[in-house]
């Protein structure tokens, strides 16, 4: 559907901008109660912090950076290190690993809101699609109610086209 044209592309003033915005997270949140496409959630977040791998990070900073620690927090953190690498000594070389430890990991349950809403539509084929477009511009023009779009703007700009050219059934493939 993504065609290369300027359709949706609408000049809007800086404060006509913010409330659009303010207008589209209204959809957004309708969207993601609708097809469970959490907006903020742990899902949304493409990394995350890894809290083990901080603590033994922190811990193996502390062992070499601080000479005086007591001896019961030096065997707390050293244990953590050793739990952390499933040994039973903890080597100069470990604690260099376990300082320099990257703390973010890749969230592999990541899907983007947008993403997730589009393959729920998407699996009723194009015109689910053009269903969701539509809906878009509607809520576009009910909510910001434009007094100068273009003569030929419409809701469903060129759909009539897109059947003409896929057919009513065309299935689509998000990969």
């Amino acid at each position: 559907m993504k065609d290369h044209n300027s359709h949706d592309v609408l000049l809007l003033c800086t404060s006509c901008h913010a409330v659009s915005n303010y207008y589209d997270n209204h959809l957004k949140q309708q969207l993601a109660e609708e097809f469970g496409a959490p907006i903020g959630s742990e899902e949304g977040v493409r990394v995350l912090e890894d809290p083990l791998r901080r603590q033994v990070r922190s811990g193996a900073r502390a062992l070499l950076n601080a000479d005086s620690l007591p001896d019961p927090r030096r065997a707390e953190l050293l244990k953590s290190i050793k739990d952390y690498f499933n040994t039973e000594a903890v080597t100069p070389e470990m604690l260099q690993e376990a300082a320099g430890l990257e703390t973010r990991i890749c969230n592999e349950s990541y899907m983007p809101h947008g993403l997730k809403v589009v393959q729920c539509f998407a699996k009723g084929g194009l015109r689910s699609l053009m269903q969701l477009e539509r809906r878009w511009r509607q809520h576009f023009l009910d909510s910001m109610q434009p007094k100068h779009l273009p003569e030929q703007w419409s809701v469903d700009h060129n759909h009539v086209r897109l059947i003409q050219k896929y057919g009513e059934d065309l299935q689509i493939n998000l990969s």
